[in-house]
């Protein structure tokens, strides 16, 4: 009988022991923070092409650029206006001239120029399309089996050897992310998206209490792809870089010895 009063004494004096310490750990648990830019070039690449797609089935009219009808610049006109407020040229050598060349890989938003006269080979643009991933483009087409905003294949081969070249419109994110471990409680955070087919520099600063080092992975579809130790400083990060490619990345940074993860970060790679 003396034995179970004895037990719960004991018991209740270990949970009030270990209480503190679970405080502070728990107020000072790090985690993640990153620099989010001002305006997502890919975002703004999204909502372009988001809203090309809107006009499908809108006729072809000459010098257009309403849902009443529109011609292929008119299209490019009408969509980056509407989208980022950005005025461009209004024709398609104008067009062409005025943007800036780029060559492959293509990114989703680039213009893409065809020559459509019967000379090959192709010289003078005289049709432009918005490229929208996958080997596709939407543009308005005047001829043809379908006219009008339709959605098209690159390796079609009417548009195969009628291509001249990319041009790009639209900014892209610098391939930097600047990551931050601080005192606060953990959460997980989503970064903008990058562009495929660049290296991405991962910049890791310590604005923690303590120092040491941390285990940083990198996960892409679900399968680690890199792991290593970094020693962020507070001035001076830790930097990793690799080559990206499409598809579902995140970044987890984690304390050494206990495997307590910090905080994950997660983005998008796309075309």
């Amino acid at each position: 009988m003396i034995l179970r009063p004895l037990f719960i004494l004991a018991l209740f004096l270990c949970s009030a022991m270990l209480l503190p310490a679970q405080a502070l750990k728990a107020s000072f648990v790090p985690t993640l923070a990153f620099s989010r830019p001002p305006a997502a070039a890919a975002s703004l690449s999204a909502r372009v092409i988001q809203a090309a797609l809107s006009y499908l089935g809108v006729p072809y009219v000459h010098a257009g650029d309403s849902r009443e009808g529109m011609d292929c610049s008119g299209l490019v006109y009408r969509v980056v206006f509407d989208t980022i407020g950005a005025s461009l040229p209004r024709g398609v050598e104008a067009l062409y001239h005025e943007t800036k060349p780029k060559e492959y890989p293509l990114h989703i938003g680039d213009l893409l120029f065809f020559d459509t006269t019967e000379q090959l080979p192709p010289k003078i643009p005289t049709h432009v399309g918005l490229y929208i991933g996958e080997g596709r483009i939407v543009h308005a087409a005047s001829e043809g089996p379908r006219t009008g905003v339709i959605i098209s294949a690159l390796n079609d081969p009417y548009y195969r050897d009628r291509f001249i070249g990319a041009r790009r419109m639209l900014p892209w994110r610098d391939p930097v992310l600047d990551l931050n471990l601080t005192d606060e409680k953990s959460s997980i955070t989503e970064a903008e998206p990058f562009a495929s087919h660049q290296e991405v520099s991962i910049r890791v600063f310590n604005d923690m209490t303590g120092g040491g080092p941390v285990s940083f992975s990198l996960v892409r579809d679900g399968r680690e792809v890199l792991s290593r130790w970094i020693v962020p400083g507070t001035r001076k990060p830790a930097e990793v870089s690799f080559q990206t490619g499409i598809g579902r990345w995140s970044i987890r940074i984690a304390r050494i010895f206990k495997g307590r993860t910090l905080s994950d970060v997660a983005f998008t790679v796309v075309e």
